[in-house]
């Protein structure tokens, strides 16, 4: 019996205690977080406040909503019609309240970033401050 109880006397030292460690569980934990974090569209939740608040009671009914879209040939249109610079500048002085004028900028992805920059300049000018940029598919 001496030798039995000899052959199991490193098995008990080598026991556990049982308890789990729980540093992988938060490792994973902190993973995902991080994963989910990355894939939010932080962009989408103010899309979803500007359709509620344009439709809600207590909304300005006066919002000016303008659509430019810059291409890769360097054309500018306005609302869906070719314009220019000119035309934009225009347009822009002639707004009756740029605070309550919201303007997305639809650029195609071949554009350089500074005729876009040009353009939220231009309507910076008369004080028109709400501009989305947006990266736009191929335009025809």
């Amino acid at each position: 019996m001496d030798a039995t109880r000899q052959a199991l006397m490193p098995m008990r030292r080598h026991r556990r205690s049982g308890r789990m460690s729980l540093t992988p569980l938060i490792d994973v934990v902190f993973i995902l977080l991080i994963f989910f974090m990355l894939q939010t569209n932080f962009l989408r939740p103010r899309a979803i406040e500007f359709a509620q608040s344009a439709g809600s009671a207590g909304a300005r009914s006066d919002t000016t909503m303008i659509a430019v879209e810059l291409h890769a040939n360097g054309s500018v249109w306005l609302n869906g019609a070719e314009s220019s610079m000119d035309g934009l500048r225009s347009y822009a002085s002639g707004l009756s309240d740029p605070a309550a004028t919201r303007v997305m900028l639809a650029v195609d992805s071949d554009v350089l970033l500074q005729p876009a920059v040009d353009i939220m300049d231009l309507f910076n000018q008369y004080q028109v401050v709400n501009i989305a940029l947006s990266a736009a598919r191929k335009f025809d």
